[in-house]
Parts: C-alpha cells; sequence; structure tokens
C-alpha cells in the first residue's frame, strides 16, 4: 500500500489567479484617487478594492474619474479598520516612497513584489496595500506586510501619486501572472523573463506528517501574537518590551515564512507557561478560530 503524503504547500498546483488580489486602499483623502485607481485596476484585470476609512469614496469625483470601471467602485468594500481590510488575507504586502528603519535593505522592486504575489495567490488571498496620499503607510501597517515595495523614482519627485502607483503595481501583477502562466492573464509578453527562483517561498519545502500544511489567515496570525502578548503580560513583560519583542518577531516569520500548524506550536507553549504561572487562559480574539484542541508538533 502507498503511503498518504498530506496536502501541502509543496504539492500544490494551484494555479495563480488575478481574483485572489486584493487592493487595499488606506484612508485615502482624494475621492478622485479612487476612483483613478479602479479605471487603473480594471485595466489590468483586478477587480477587488477594499477601502480603509476613505473620504466620500463613492461619490461624483470618484465616480467621474472610475469612467468603465464603475463596477469596482460599486463593488469596493468600505471598512473602518486595518484588521477589517485584511481579515482574510494570507499575505499582506505594502508600498512605501520611505525608507523604513528595520526594512530599508529588504524593499523590493515592483516587478519582485508582483512576483511573490502572483506566487502566494496560488493558496489564497493576498493584499496589497497603499497609504493615504500625504504620508503613505503608517508604521503599524508597515509592521504587518510580509514584503515591502518601493519605486525607484528621481529624487526631486520621489513620490508618485496614489492612482499612479496603483496603476503601475497593477500594471507589475498582470505581468507576473503572465510570466507564471495565470488563467486569463493572457499570452506571455514579449519580453518574457522567468521568474527568478529567489521568489519561491520557504514555506513550499515545508510538509508536516500528520497536518495538512497551508498559510494561516491574518485573523490566525494575529491571535497567534495576541496570545503571546497575553503571556508576556502574565510574566512581567512591560507593553513596551513586549511591542518590541512582536515586531522583531514578526519580521522574523516575515522573512522566514510560517505555516498554519506553526502557529499552533505557539499556543500551545503560551497555553503552557500559562498554566505554569497561574495566570487566566487566553480567551482568542474575536472571529479567531478555536485552537483549545490542537495537538502536539
Amino acid at each position: 500500500m502507498n503511503e498518504q503524503i498530506p496536502e501541502s504547500i509543496e504539492s500544490s498546483r494551484n494555479a495563480p489567479s488575478l481574483d485572489n488580489v486584493v487592493v487595499v486602499l488606506s484612508r485615502t483623502t482624494e475621492p478622485m484617487n479612487i476612483g483613478a485607481a479602479c479605471r487603473a485596476m480594471k485595466t489590468m484585470g483586478l477587480k477587488h478594492l477594499r477601502l480603509i476609512d476613505p473620504l466620500n469614496p463613492k461619490g461624483r469625483s470618484a465616480r467621474a474619474l472610475a469612467h468603465g470601471a464603475e463596477d469596482i467602485l460599486e463593488n469596493a468594500e468600505v471598512v473602518e479598520t486595518l484588521g477589517e481590510a485584511i481579515r482574510d488575507a494570507l499575505v499582506v504586502t505594502g508600498t512605501t516612497a520611505r525608507m523604513r528603519q528595520l526594512r530599508k535593505r529588504a524593499l523590493l522592486t515592483p516587478a519582485n513584489l508582483a512576483d511573490h504575489i502572483a506566487d502566494h495567490s496560488r493558496s489564497g488571498k493576498v493584499v496589497i496595500m497603499f497609504g493615504t496620499e500625504r504620508t503613505g503607510l503608517t508604521n503599524d501597517e508597515v509592521d504587518i506586510c510580509r514584503y515591502l515595495s518601493t519605486v525607484d523614482t528621481d529624487p526631486e519627485q520621489p513620490s508618485l501619486n496614489l492612482a499612479q502607483a496603483v496603476m503601475l503595481y497593477s500594471w507589475e501583477i498582470r505581468q507576473a501572472m503572465q510570466r507564471a502562466h495565470a488563467p486569463g492573464s493572457s499570452s506571455q509578453p514579449r519580453n518574457y523573463i522567468p521568474p527568478d527562483e529567489a521568489v519561491r517561498r520557504p514555506e513550499m519545502r515545508v510538509r508536516h506528517p500528520h497536518r495538512t500544511t497551508k498559510l494561516p489567515t491574518q485573523i490566525e496570525l494575529d491571535n497567534m501574537y495576541a496570545h503571546l502578548a497575553h503571556t508576556m503580560a502574565a510574566v512581567d513583560y512591560t507593553e513596551a518590551e513586549t511591542i518590541k519583542f512582536m515586531t522583531y518577531l514578526r519580521q522574523l516569520h516575515m522573512r522566514a515564512g510560517i505555516v498554519n500548524w506553526e502557529t499552533h506550536i505557539y499556543h500551545l507553549f503560551c497555553r503552557r507557561v500559562l498554566k505554569k504561572v497561574g495566570a487566566p487562559r487566553f480567551p482568542g480574539l474575536p472571529g479567531a478560530p478555536d485552537t483549545e484542541d490542537d495537538a502536539g508538533g
């Protein structure tokens, strides 16, 4: 009898999908940029837009600039918080025009980011996030991004208009989908270049003898980090120490990757620590899946 091998990301043969790419605009202050972003998205085959606390997102100005892409605007989800916007994402990516202290040497080119997005889209929802027009992504938004990208612009005019940035990245995502032979992304471009092997995810090499291997959703990751923070508070970490620790831990996971059953290891560890010190159990975040029945790895 042949040994049954559990399903894993490594053995997955799902095709990349434009339908799994979600564009998130955070705290947009100019409605015309929302409309122009809708038009840019539709031109490149993207259709899912989420708006975090925008200003007048579906008014006359936005509709005027969304010419031909009114359906994208009409179907755009308007939410109040970052957590709502990325709730079902397996991977969150972001764009920035500013060098970030922790990530300044890890900023990807738009093409490189697009290859990662196409690859991750084989498994589920991937978010690409754009910040507000004046200041871009907040530090909290940056911290939750696994990948960050910047555009190499001229120093005299270093920042793109929001809609221009959406257009540029949408085009790169479409090109990456073509390189990856995504259905509906048309034929290979004439300047086809095989994607760099470095884009392959570390998770692709992970396999568990008894569990399926999938990428955790954002709510599953947030629940794990919240459990860790709850446990650290129980053993007298200060709030500042916890924030610093979590920031570095997120960076580690973003570089190395993490899969669903690896998050269970953290839950098991935290439950044992809490039991040992006699602290209250972690109740879990609202909407997060129950982890109480997780078995050891």
